[in-house]
């Protein structure tokens, strides 16, 4: 019996002690604070902790009261868009039966749901009837604040009537200001006049890559443009995310498409003749850019590794060499270096905007109409665009106003936070947004009316039949290995037949089916579009391997 005692002693205290000595943080979180503030985001874990903790030692320094985030995390962009959406429908409905005393029907439902589309001079008179109704309403959707996030995520917010105008900026114009927070730079915009969002921190797009990894394929030099990246020597090389479930990655082939537009402009410009319209050569650059920017996309595809939902993956995968190359955020990118430099590990891990490739983009904040805590959500503001949240971003863990356990390495939108006297504390001081954005100069008009197709494209063409794509792209560097130069360039011009994605085409007609609600018609358009490019990718293939 004793010995058994002994036995059973042992064993806790081998499972006690790690508990025992390991180091403990505690986070101390009022039982009843005198505040709660509800935000949804698509920030990762440490980004949402380093801001909870930071805003509540801010307000309780400020106001003496005690506040905690209730933080909604349902995923990425995607994801919260979807479960705003079912919380507003759910919200509207209610009030439309017991408020308005109105009978909801399916058809109601239907038209909520595109909100966004429906104008006064388009409308029918129901369907301006719901419009009218909502937005004369103060229906929430029990959230305050929608934190982070593309300017596409908070626009269709915006345009569905699910944001409204903060007053934040006509509050503190002392902080909206080219010294302060420009409205625009290198083309993008950076909060909207009438204060529907703001941006809180700036996120450029590039090139992640593992050296080892690049030197093992034997490339010398790394890669350095988007154009780099459908260089058949990263064949089943790219890790790559999934657009059509984050809008980062959209947004960054939307500047991969923009860079070649621009490459067009400026080689036509150069030819053009003396009377020849500046305009027209910028139309026709657009368009061609445009069918460029796609064949690009597709070679990179081509070049995949896999396609995955998770950013944090492709990060990962490149750092431990499972993948030499691939696209992230400028967080992810950099958060993985300041990681890996950490543990006194070899810098092997890097990441670099692309050339001339892309601007920084903000992520911003917006209040939700009917948001209960107003201004709790103003202070949230406040705390986040001055110098007390913007410091959590790019600081370094244990210095003063810098985060507590996890570097966030994001780019402050807040020119003041880049001062020299600041940048001792920075975890990478070399990082400056504001003059790391180089010559590109985003023009939103160029893609602004076919942006909203991009991710449809994307799946028909090249997510759907992607091994299709793959296979029919491998043949075609094997043709050419095998020296049959002429059947790898006619399966190649089959392969890269994209002609009906031609801009005017996707701005007149693809867009209609993007913003067609009839969700049965939009799976079998999206199958017919699948269908016909597997079986241009089986003749390429084809092509390439027989001739």
């Amino acid at each position: 019996m004793v010995k058994k005692i002994i036995i059973l002693i042992s064993v806790a205290l081998v499972v006690a002690v790690p508990f025992i000595f390991q180091h403990r943080e505690i986070t101390l979180v009022p039982l009843s604070p005198d505040d709660v503030i509800v935000i949804i985001t698509a920030h990762n874990e440490a980004l949402r902790s380093e801001y909870g903790r930071g805003f509540s030692a801010w307000y309780r320094k400020k106001t003496g009261k005690t506040v905690i985030v209730d933080w909604r995390h349902p995923g990425g962009g995607r994801d919260v868009a979807r479960y705003v959406d079912s919380l507003f429908l759910n919200n509207f409905r209610f009030y439309w039966e017991k408020t308005l005393k109105k009978p909801w029907t399916q058809e109601i439902r239907t038209i909520f749901s595109r909100l966004e589309n429906i104008t006064e001079q388009n409308a029918t008179p129901q369907e301006w009837e719901v419009k009218r109704a909502f937005f004369e309403s103060n229906v929430g959707c029990g959230i305050d604040l929608l934190f982070g996030g593309g300017v596409f995520d908070h626009k269709m917010e915006c345009a569905k009537g699910y944001t409204v105008p903060s007053g934040f900026i006509s509050m503190h114009p002392e902080l909206f200001t080219d010294d302060m927070i420009p409205e625009f730079f290198a083309g993008e915009r950076l909060w909207e006049a009438d204060g529907r969002w703001i941006g809180g921190s700036l996120s450029s797009f590039g090139i992640i890559y593992n050296m080892d990894a690049v030197k093992a394929l034997g490339i010398e030099h790394p890669p350095e443009t988007w154009m780099d990246l459908a260089d058949p020597c990263y064949i089943d090389g790219v890790a790559i995310v999934d657009p059509t479930k984050s809008s980062s990655t959209l947004k960054s082939y939307e500047m991969l498409i923009q860079q070649q537009m621009q490459i067009v402009f400026d080689d036509e410009i150069k030819m053009r003749s003396p009377d020849q319209d500046p305009q027209e050569i910028e139309a026709l650059a657009i368009r061609k850019g445009w069918l460029e920017g796609l064949k690009l996309i597709q070679k990179i595809v081509a070049n995949g590794h896999y396609m995955t939902d998770s950013s944090a993956q492709t990060v990962l995968d490149v750092a431990e060499g499972n993948c030499p190359v691939g696209i992230a955020t400028d967080f992810y990118g950099r958060s993985e270096k300041a990681n890996i430099a950490s543990r006194g590990a070899d810098p092997r891990f890097h990441f670099v905007i692309p050339r001339s490739g892309c601007s920084p983009s903000p992520d911003p904040i917006s209040l939700y109409r009917g948001a209960k805590h107003k201004e709790l959500a103003l202070e949230f503001l406040e705390y986040v665009l001055t110098i007390p949240g913007q410091s959590l971003l790019a600081f370094k863990v244990g210095t003063p106003g810098g985060p507590v356990r996890t570097p966030l390495c994001r780019a402050p939108i807040l020119k003041t936070v880049y001062d020299p006297k600041f940048l001792p504390y920075h975890n990478d001081p070399d990082v400056n947004s504001y003059s790391d954005a180089g010559d590109f100069v985003y023009r939103e008009e160029w893609t602004k009316s076919v942006f909203h197709a991009l991710g449809l494209i994307f799946k028909m063409a090249f997510l759907d039949p992607e091994d299709m794509l793959r296979k029919a792209w491998r043949s075609i560097q094997n043709a050419r290995r095998e020296g049959r130069h002429w059947a790898a360039d006619e399966a190649l011009a089959v392969m890269q037949d994209l002609d009906m994605f031609s801009y005017d085409h996707v701005e007149k007609e693809i867009m209609r089916e993007v913003k067609n609600k009839d969700y049965l018609h939009a799976i079998q358009y999206q199958t017919k579009g699948t269908n016909h490019f597997r079986e241009q990718y089986e003749k390429a293939h084809k092509i390439a391997k027989h001739r």
